[in-house]
């Protein structure tokens, strides 16, 4: 397929990004994602809102991955019928885009596969026990079909692969930030048992809760999973405290600008900085980075010129770290 590609795009660069697309979304279904997921996917792969009418749920998604209010599709938009009694869209203003038509016959069919695969298998249950958009109701029924105890229950986002030992209901979600898997443990099951051949796998551990809570256990989860790291590839969001809340409300904004101040930075200055917060201490920084003191503590002060705030301050740490979170989440 990769072969075929290459040869594609030398020879007609549309029919490789026709194949692109089928590619695409042939890899969302064999991972077994949900619908809002499956419009996700399509929302992002057009530039545009895609949105399905199964019945009278009506699904929107827009292209930069967000859900957004239901509304009836116009007859200005490209739809096509992805089963019975539902249709698919996307809200294209104007001249179609070369592969609108591509997406949305491939979109119809995997909408398709998905309802017929509903009764058979948990991950469309789990995407709906973790949905904010579903119904209490809806969200309620899920559970009983996973065979989870709904008295207290946590989110654990991680990469698609591997997946958990198969008594943990999971499934993989097409998010803002690409393709993730979202598994539910009971708030007692110790997280990295549930991979036990997955060393370093990378987790981020969501709030623990009633089953009503799971969609802000995965709100959080995904904040979490962003923040770890190879030093520290498993993150807890019960360890973040009052951070979580200034993570939650950056993700409705604009990155802030004192995380675009150090997003203008090199590697080797944030680096710096990240040691001097860390170690409180300009000599011990520089012990840590192998550079000598003096040229650290020059370095720093140009550094804290440019940001208008000492890391070292107890009011400049926290606005430090504060900053590093939210540039590490914005990247």
């Amino acid at each position: 397929m990769q072969d075929l590609l290459g040869r594609l795009t030398a020879l007609d660069p549309d029919a490789s990004e026709t194949l692109k697309v089928v590619t695409y979304f042939d890899a969302l279904v064999a991972r077994s994602v949900g619908v809002e997921s499956m419009l996700r996917g399509a929302a992002v792969l057009s530039g545009a809102t895609v949105g399905q009418r199964d019945g009278r749920q009506i699904v929107r998604v827009r292209a930069d991955g967000v859900r957004i209010d239901p509304v009836e599709p116009s007859h200005a938009w490209p739809v096509r019928e992805s089963g019975p009694g539902a249709i698919a869209w996307i809200e294209r203003e104007g001249a179609a885009h070369t592969n609108d038509a591509m997406i949305l016959e491939r979109l119809s069919l995997a909408l398709g596969i998905i309802r017929a695969r509903r009764s058979m298998g948990p991950e469309s249950a789990v995407e709906l026990a973790i949905s904010s958009y579903a119904g209490a109701d809806e969200r309620a029924a899920a559970l009983p079909r996973l065979r989870l105890d709904a008295k207290s229950l946590r989110l654990v986002a991680s990469p698609p692969d591997p997946a958990p030992l198969p008594q943990h209901p999971s499934a993989v979600v097409a998010t803002r930030h690409g393709l993730t898997r979202a598994t539910i443990l009971d708030a007692e099951t110790d997280a990295v048992s549930a991979w036990p051949d997955a060393g370093g796998l990378r987790l981020g551990l969501g709030i623990a809760g009633p089953g009503e809570l799971l969609p802000r256990s995965w709100a959080s989860a995904l904040i979490a999973v962003r923040l770890t790291s190879p030093a520290e590839p498993i993150v807890d969001v019960a360890d973040l405290g009052a951070l979580l809340l200034v993570a939650e409300a950056a993700e409705q904004g604009p990155l802030h600008p004192d995380a675009v101040a150090l997003a203008a930075l090199d590697d080797r200055s944030r680096e710096l900085l990240d040691a001097v917060a860390e170690e409180q201490s300009v000599r011990a920084a520089a012990l840590r980075l192998g550079r000598h003191h003096s040229s650290v503590q020059e370095r720093l002060t140009a550094l804290i010129e440019g940001l208008g705030y000492d890391p070292r301050t107890p009011r400049g740490h926290a606005r430090y770290v504060v900053a590093r979170m939210l540039l590490t989440l914005g990247s």
